[in-house]
């Protein structure tokens, strides 16, 4: 089974938690390869799966870069379901939501599912805290 793994290190002033995230992997009918995070809403894409994998990894590194920036990090998990353990500024635990409720309250997971096969495997990922 192929490797999808996130390795590039994400370069903050904060403090990072860490964070097991479900990925997909899928190829469309033009052959294009998919990784996929539901629980991040990101995707990367290429003609190999290598290259999606690739491509993945920069959307999230783009992604944390960004939501670090703006200080949005926090809002945009909680809006994309996840929940935070502690206190606000400082989570302790971050957990992202299950499967199943990703799957019904997103229309584009659920039509993967319905279109393509897909392998799926969970790897964790560092996320900065945010401020």
């Amino acid at each position: 089974m192929a490797k999808y793994l996130f390795e590039g290190k994400i370069k903050t002033d904060s403090s990072r938690v860490t964070v097991k995230l479900l990925l997909f992997h899928f190829e469309d009918e033009n052959k294009v390869h998919f990784v996929y995070s539901p629980h991040l809403d990101l995707t990367g894409y290429g003609n190999s799966l290598e290259e999606a994998r690739r491509s993945f990894e920069i959307s999230l590194e783009d992604f944390i870069d960004y939501t670090v920036k703006k200080k949005t990090i926090g809002k945009v998990l909680t809006d994309l379901g996840w929940e935070m353990k502690g206190k606000s500024r400082k989570p302790k635990k971050m957990i992202a939501p299950s499967i199943t409720s990703v799957i019904s309250e997103n229309e584009y997971v659920s039509e993967i599912f319905d279109k393509y096969p897909v392998n799926t495997f969970h790897e964790e990922v560092g996320l900065p805290v945010f401020q």
